[in-house]
């Protein structure tokens, strides 16, 4: 254990080393000249105190499953009366406010960004345990330890912690600390209205049309918990933090080279320590054409090794497991559209493909940009999904500004599980949303939205997880108030 935690010391060290020790030399130089007070003063001068206070009411309804467990103890689930009916599933209504503090570069080279949120239920059904993690109140400290807190909390988390720095008129940057990485299809951050937290550090650089990036990190944590934790190839039920399961660091590369004509092609590589390589190749135009037709082909692969646990050898793929996204978007006068298609392929014991770089989910996030808002993430070994939506302004309808109303679809066919052994697997999701954005006052900025979903599994009967990232057929209602302010 000694060796682990003196890893982890050294990692973290080598990032800040690398990434402080030039601007350490630069300001000693500088530190003589007669510039030096005022190149400092810049710390301050620039620097932005910005917050938001937030508002967020779900009541969501589930299909209960077809069976239930033995009430005598015994090996086999019995008929659930209540199959087929919608029962309370999530119920919370949670209010956050955060701050965020961001200096301006002292010496035009080091700057400090710090942040933190407070979330309290303000109700919540406390009957239901899924409630614990309704991922915007504090589901318990930290990722895998959650489960014995037993109830979700109210409280107050840090966000970001980070020195930064930059280099070359700005051309290259670099941060270090408790922040948010992004590595384009590889690395990115849970969200609710507060992102997750790394610890570790990132450079990025932009020489002409070519943008490079390099990130790795150590320990995480979804905001829904209050402190990092260290990666895990196991699930949080699954004796995440045993020796065989530990991921010591994740990290990533990416390169973007953006064309004049604008198209812009981006190819990412991401590995964690002993577990998963990752893969990202994407490639975007936008044709004027419709008023402007944003297109983009997407990859993400992951493979991922074999390893032992318990005698057992665990394979969480069966070769590349990947999905692979055609985008298109586009605008004309009050409308704005979507249509977008996805097909996964992902054999072995996970049956479902996976977007980050640990197994469990809040233990690290990914950065796939394939998001419909629609319940499930559409990802079963094998399935196909297409999504279409259209959002329309009602400025000239309502005489006011501010209004929009989005309605939206999605079906996803084909699902298998994970051994193949279930097939033709299905399901569809219908949305609709309002909309509404104060345009001026003291409240200028401030965004009302009204989502509904109608989610629905064509194989209720099975129950939920019968295709591996499946549950039964939902109603969502979500209401959100986003109030952004500055203080400075």
């Amino acid at each position: 254990m000694e060796k682990v935690i003196f890893k982890r010391a050294a990692l973290s060290a080598a990032v800040v080393a690398a990434l402080v020790a030039p601007g350490m030399a630069l300001a000693a130089q500088d530190m003589m000249s007669p510039d030096y007070g005022k190149s400092y003063s810049a710390f301050a001068d620039d620097a932005k105190l910005t917050g938001g206070i937030f508002y967020f009411q779900r009541d969501r309804q589930r299909v209960e499953d077809p069976t239930m467990a033995d009430p005598a103890g015994g090996k086999d689930p019995v008929r659930n009366p209540n199959a087929g009916r919608y029962k309370t599933n999530l119920s919370h209504a949670t209010t956050q406010i955060a701050l965020n503090f961001n200096s301006g570069y002292a010496w035009d080279m080091v700057g400090l960004d710090l942040g933190g949120f407070g979330a309290y239920d303000l109700s919540i059904d406390e009957t239901n345990p899924v409630n614990q993690e309704n991922e915007f109140s504090f589901a318990g400290n930290s990722w895998g330890n959650n489960y014995s807190d037993a109830a979700a909390a109210g409280g107050f988390s840090l966000s970001n912690a980070a020195l930064k720095f930059k280099f070359l008129d700005g051309a290259l940057t670099a941060k270090s600390g408790y922040t948010q990485l992004y590595v384009p299809g590889v690395i990115g951050v849970n969200w609710s209205y507060q992102p997750g937290t790394y610890r570790g550090g990132q450079i990025e650089g932009n020489i002409g049309g070519l943008y490079l990036t390099y990130a790795i990190a150590d320990e995480y944590k979804a905001p829904w918990y209050k402190e990092t934790q260290v990666f895990s190839r196991a699930k949080a039920w699954m004796d995440p933090f045993a020796d065989e399961n530990v991921i010591d660091y994740i990290h990533g590369i990416a390169a973007r080279y953006t064309f004049e004509n604008g198209t812009a092609v981006t190819g990412s590589f991401g590995q964690s320590e002993g577990y998963m390589d990752s893969y990202h190749f994407k490639l975007a135009h936008k044709f004027d054409v419709l008023g402007g037709l944003s297109t983009s082909y997407q990859f993400y692969g992951s493979e991922t090794e074999t390893y032992m646990k318990g005698g057992k050898e665990i394979e969480t793929y069966d070769g590349m497991a990947w999905q692979q996204a055609l985008t298109a978007a586009w605008n004309y006068q009050q409308y704005g559209f979507r249509l977008e298609g996805m097909w996964t392929k992902a054999e072995g014991a996970e049956g479902n493909y996976l977007p980050r770089l640990t197994r469990g989910y809040g233990n690290s996030q990914g950065a796939n940009e394939i998001w419909w808002d629609s319940r499930s993430d559409w990802n079963n070994n094998n399935e196909k999904a297409v999504f279409a939506g259209v959002t329309r302004s009602l400025d000239d309808l309502v005489g006011a500004p501010g209004w929009a109303i989005g309605v939206s679809g999605a079906y996803g066919w084909d699902a298998e599980s994970g051994d193949g052994k279930l097939k033709n697997g299905e399901e569809w999701a219908a949305n609709f949303d309002v909309m509404y954005t104060v345009q001026d006052g003291k409240l200028k900025g401030t965004l009302f939205k009204l989502h509904f979903t109608d989610y629905n599994n064509k194989q209720d009967e099975l129950g939920s997880w019968a295709y591996p990232n499946m549950f039964t057929s939902e109603r969502d209602v979500k209401f959100h108030i986003i109030a952004p302010f500055t203080i400075m």
